[in-house]
């Protein structure tokens, strides 16, 4: 009896696929791709980074060139502008 569940056993095992020993021969290959992908992610943060204040800055150049340089008249919201806002109390009765 114990022979049949021993060849049983036997045979399950020849059947299954041998599985991937794991080696130390890749190891050292496996963690330099690592390492080299980490610094592939720092790269591109980095020019990313770059990109927008390249792109901040163009914007901001591109809106200070193309800004209206004549004054306008304050109209008749000017109460509720974030200039109002900030002056004092006694100002506000003064102006208006």
């Amino acid at each position: 009896m114990e022979t049949t569940r021993m060849t049983n056993l036997e045979a399950l095992i020849a059947l299954t696929p041998p599985s991937r020993i794991a080696t130390l021969d890749d190891l050292e290959e496996g963690v330099w791709d690592r390492v080299a992908v980490a610094q592939a992610r720092v790269r591109q943060r980095t020019l990313r980074v770059a990109a927008l204040c390249v792109a901040a800055g163009i914007g901001g150049i591109a809106g200070g060139v193309s800004a209206p340089s004549i004054e306008q008249e304050p109209g008749d919201l000017a109460v509720f502008s974030p200039r109002m806002a900030t002056t004092p109390l006694d100002m506000r009765s003064i102006l208006g």
